[in-house]
């Protein structure tokens, strides 16, 4: 937090020893920095992974996995079906598997959000029938999974969880 301004009485006089709990001198009023939630998923069909090449910033122009933010109220899985609808017009429907989750720095405007991502995999039976939403979503691509560790990634978090994908068991 670059000017530290306390939310409840507007003093300057938010400090903090750690980065991650802010104190006001003024009026004890107490402001954690927690990361925020975020979802993405390892889609598989027939040994090729689905990317999508982001659209807007932070990161535009690179690849990524399908995902995106938790909205208040939202479970994790709840969060990663309305993103592939929003961003492939994709109902994903079909269980998902956990597989790990990775913290993040999100740099937006000028400031860095920590995040904690959690991804999922699934295995689909045939390829579906995806349409990106250019606001979200550049351009879609399948790429194989013998391909997939040369791929520079939007986010470290993103390679993490397709380098944990392409470890597991199959």
């Amino acid at each position: 937090m670059s000017k530290n301004y306390c939310p409840r009485c507007g003093s300057l006089a938010l400090s903090s020893h750690d980065g991650n709990q802010y104190c006001c001198e003024q009026c004890d009023f107490e402001l954690f920095r927690n990361a925020a939630a975020a979802v993405g998923v390892v889609l598989v069909h027939q040994q090729h992974i689905l990317l999508v090449k982001r659209s807007k910033a932070p990161k535009a122009g690179m690849w990524d996995l399908p995902g995106g933010f938790v909205n208040p109220g939202e479970t994790a899985e709840q969060a990663l079906f309305r993103e592939c609808q929003e961003e492939l017009a994709f109902e994903l429907n079909c269980p998902l598997r956990y597989l790990g989750a990775w913290p993040n720095l999100y740099a937006y405007k000028a400031l860095e959000y920590p995040t904690l991502d959690i991804f999922y995999t699934v295995t689909l039976a045939s390829r579906p029938n995806l349409t990106a939403d250019k606001t979200e979503v550049q351009d879609i691509t399948w790429v194989s999974t013998a391909q997939c560790g040369a791929l520079d990634m939007a986010f470290t978090s993103g390679g993490q969880a397709i380098a944990a994908y392409l470890k597991r068991p199959q």
